[in-house]
């Protein structure tokens, strides 16, 4: 991952920190993080991580569920959904995962979400 590919408030893990945290400012190969967070490897306390130690956070129905997205079709077996807010449609399969559209985008984390409501023009923050 680059700096080019997050955007101040994604959310994100890193390696050595397993909860969720916002980016707040972004530098050359690090970013600033909402809170300081205590590393699970060396518990030491830390304001930045590496944006080579991101990890991204998997979309799940839960998350789009707590921001408000409303589940508008299911097939009876369940292996095809629809999640929606106004002005907005986003897919899942349980083989594919998430599309958007026909498929050309795959929001499978949160961050790639954030960043596809935004520029669709939907100001959504996104809260975990």
């Amino acid at each position: 991952m680059k700096a080019s590919d997050i955007c101040v408030g994604d959310w994100f893990k890193a390696v050595d920190y397993n909860s969720p945290f916002r980016i707040t400012a972004i530098y050359d190969d690090v970013v600033q993080t909402q809170a300081n967070y205590q590393s699970e490897i060396d518990g030491n306390w830390y304001s930045e991580a590496y944006i080579k130690d991101l990890v991204p956070i998997e979309l799940t129905e839960d998350i789009l569920v707590k921001n408000g997205f409303k589940k508008e079709s299911q097939t009876i077996d369940g292996d095809y959904c629809k999640y929606t807010l106004p002005g907005f449609a986003l897919n899942w399969c349980d083989t594919d995962g998430f599309w958007y559209q026909n498929g050309d985008i795959t929001p499978n984390h949160v961050h790639t979400l954030q960043h596809l409501l935004l520029l669709c023009g939907i100001e959504k923050k996104i809260e975990l």
